[in-house]
């Protein structure tokens, strides 16, 4: 029994390690380049950005939201009482796998109405969100939508997840070279109480 699931274990890992090369080599650079030159101008003017995400893709947003306040940039994840006005100056990025999460979709609706930016990861370029974003990047990965139809050793959402992690942590490498944050600077921003 050990060996059947140290396998499963390995041929998991493994698919996600390719996941993960494929999603480096199909996800679109010049939308990358457009979203870290959107963030950086916020940056210089001070501006904000407010980040969602439902559930795992929630967990995954607030991972993106953390690092950026570690690179110095003005960030929040929407949901706690604490979350300041969202004006046409900010930005707003979504994690969505389907974009089409009735949460996510009433909170771009809202962003959409009041102006900014809108930025959505997904894997559903034609959701509703994906109509009214101004910047959509493709995540290729199991979502919601096809999540029982179409088959992988990681469960569910998985390759999304983790895929959109990678993404994510990979515009806040670029940005933190561009802006030239060390690791000192983010100790510096990191938590103190937890």
């Amino acid at each position: 029994m050990s060996k059947e699931i140290n396998k499963r274990f390995n041929d998991t890992m493994i698919e996600i390690a390719e996941q993960i090369k494929k999603v480096s080599e199909l996800v679109d650079k010049d939308k990358i380049l457009d979203l870290i030159n959107i963030i950086l101008n916020l940056y210089k003017n001070n501006n904000k950005i407010f980040v969602y995400g439902a559930g795992r893709s929630g967990f995954i947003g607030r991972c993106f939201a953390q690092r950026l306040m570690h690179l110095g940039i003005n960030s929040c994840f929407i949901s706690d009482a604490i979350t300041p006005q969202y004006t046409r100056d900010d930005l707003l990025v979504i994690v969505s796998g389907s974009g089409e999460t009735t949460s996510s979709v009433a909170i771009a609706l809202k962003a959409n109405k009041i102006g900014g930016k809108l930025a959505l990861f997904t894997a559903n370029l034609n959701s509703i969100i994906g109509k009214i974003a101004n910047i959509i990047i493709e995540v290729k990965g199991k979502s919601k939508d096809v999540a029982i139809s179409e088959a992988s050793l990681a469960p569910y959402t998985s390759l999304f997840d983790i895929s959109t992690l990678s993404v994510l942590d990979s515009i806040c490498g670029a940005i933190c070279g561009k802006l030239g944050v060390t690791e000192a600077d983010i100790d510096k921003r990191h938590a103190t109480l937890e």
